[in-house]
């Protein structure tokens, strides 16, 4: 992986790790089968969408986590985050910091059943004070409804 990921993204990812693990799971595989990933990058060049101006990664790392296991049933169980980690952006002229984190679970068998995922992100200036801020969470529902609720003032870099 190497940007910031959209929702969309990691659930079709989930999606296909829940067909993937999925074949495991069946009366012959009792147990339930799990995994750990674990990666970093480099988010350099990566835009953050704001008004009045975008913002350009210029340095850090990201790391990411995604962890999900097949019960016995086969039904499907996913989390992850991506934390960033001493990461700076510019706007060409002055230096930004980024803190905060993403967050996205899933369960459920062929497709996700159930999602949620939640950005939350602080973009602050070199004296501590908050520029603006990447907030959205968005959940997808067993009977298929879903929202999405959006309260910051930027977006984060889509892949």
């Amino acid at each position: 992986m190497t940007t910031f990921s959209t929702t969309i993204t990691r659930i079709a990812a989930l999606a296909g790790a829940v067909a993937c693990l999925g074949a495991f799971a069946n009366p012959a595989h009792a147990a339930a089968e799990t995994f750990h990933e674990h990666d970093s990058f480099d988010p350099t060049g990566s835009v953050f969408t704001c008004s009045p101006t975008d913002l350009t990664v210029t340095g850090g790392i990201v790391r990411e986590s995604l962890e999900g296991s097949v019960d016995a049933r086969g039904i499907g169980h996913f989390t992850g985050t991506v934390v960033p980690q001493n990461v700076t952006l510019t706007d060409g002229t002055n230096t930004y910091y980024l803190s905060g984190a993403s967050w996205f679970g899933a369960t459920g068998t062929d497709t996700p059943t159930v999602s949620t995922s939640t950005d939350h992100f602080v973009i602050r200036t070199a004296s501590g004070g908050v520029y603006a801020k990447v907030s959205v969470v968005e959940h997808i529902s067993p009977n298929g409804s879903s929202f999405v609720k959006d309260t910051g003032t930027c977006e984060a870099p889509a892949d």
